[in-house]
């Protein structure tokens, strides 16, 4: 049994804000119904988005498999601009939250937590999806980046806590942050070190240590297109690529559990449309998908 996980940056409406033409929606839609009609994924969790574009693209692709639970969320001056697209046969949603942080006189968005029952277990999958600040308003290894990654921690923690184990907890979302970072290697402990993070089950496994550099090794006499990463930007000086869009597991997933996570299928998905956009001044994309799958055998009884 196989369950796909997903995460696309849309571009679309940044802090829940629209700003696309009818001509980049249409694009967005492809790439949503690439994901959830070709690539069959089973949860799909949108940035960037509001819940009117996605029922938009519902009612447009006649997407009937799937539910769609609106993470957009307004308190104050903060607004949440994430939402995630379930399959109804594989997932049924049990609870769900935003999660807020105080520093100082501010609030930081850390997670929409969404937690998720299957038909194959009675073990809760505990999905958090986040859209932390751009680097233009919170910068590299500043403060609040910190306060992000502690304070997500804590909410694994104490779920890990109420079950008296490790729980089944996966983390997808944009960090603005790169997995060496400090938010997430050293306050969140995502771990590129499978061996370390089973001897420790505290800590998390981040198979997004991976996908930092060029997908396609330099070959004297070939020109091979490659990318560095899943966002791109073009103004940047020492690389235009960030591994800034990442899917991070907690221990159960290797090997300590019923799921397991198949690191074969935790990939950076290069669409060449959007490929195409990112070259162009004039479009808003800079993101693509990421996917990852988790798989567990099936039970004789």
């Amino acid at each position: 049994m196989r369950i796909s996980f997903a995460w696309w940056n849309t571009s679309l409406s940044p802090l829940a804000k629209p700003r696309a033409t009818p001509e980049q929606k249409s694009l967005a839609w492809s790439v949503i119904e690439y994901l959830t009609k070709h690539a069959k994924i089973d949860c799909l969790a949108l940035g960037e988005i509001t819940a009117e574009e996605v029922n938009e693209f519902i009612n447009t692709g006649q997407l009937n498999d799937y539910e769609f639970y609106d993470g957009t969320f307004k308190s104050g001056r903060l607004r949440f601009d994430t939402g995630v697209l379930y399959r109804k046969e594989m997932l049924h949603l049990e609870n769900a939250h935003n999660i807020i942080s105080s520093r100082g006189a501010h609030n930081l968005k850390v997670a929409n937590r969404i937690d998720f029952l299957t038909p194959y277990s009675d073990r809760l999958l505990h999905l958090f999806v986040s859209h932390w600040p751009s680097r233009l308003w919170r910068a590299k290894n500043g403060a609040d980046r910190h306060v992000l990654g502690l304070r997500l921690r804590d909410e694994i923690e104490g779920i890990n806590k109420y079950y008296g184990g490790i729980a089944d907890v996966i983390l997808l979302g944009d960090y603005n942050d790169e997995p060496f970072d400090v938010s997430l290697s050293e306050q969140l402990l995502a771990s590129r070190d499978r061996r370390l993070v089973r001897k420790n089950p505290d800590l998390l496994y981040n198979p997004f240590w991976r996908l930092l550099g060029e997908s396609a090794p330099q070959v004297p006499g070939k020109n091979n297109q490659s990318f560095c990463g899943s966002y791109y930007y073009a103004s940047g000086r020492e690389t235009q690529w960030h591994t800034f869009d990442q899917i991070i597991f907690s221990a159960s997933f290797l090997g300590l559990g019923d799921w397991h996570l198949n690191e074969e299928y935790t990939m950076i998905l290069p669409l060449h449309e959007l490929g195409l956009a990112f070259a162009n001044k004039n479009e808003i994309f800079d993101h693509f998908p990421i996917l990852s799958v988790i798989e567990r055998e099936e039970s004789d009884d």
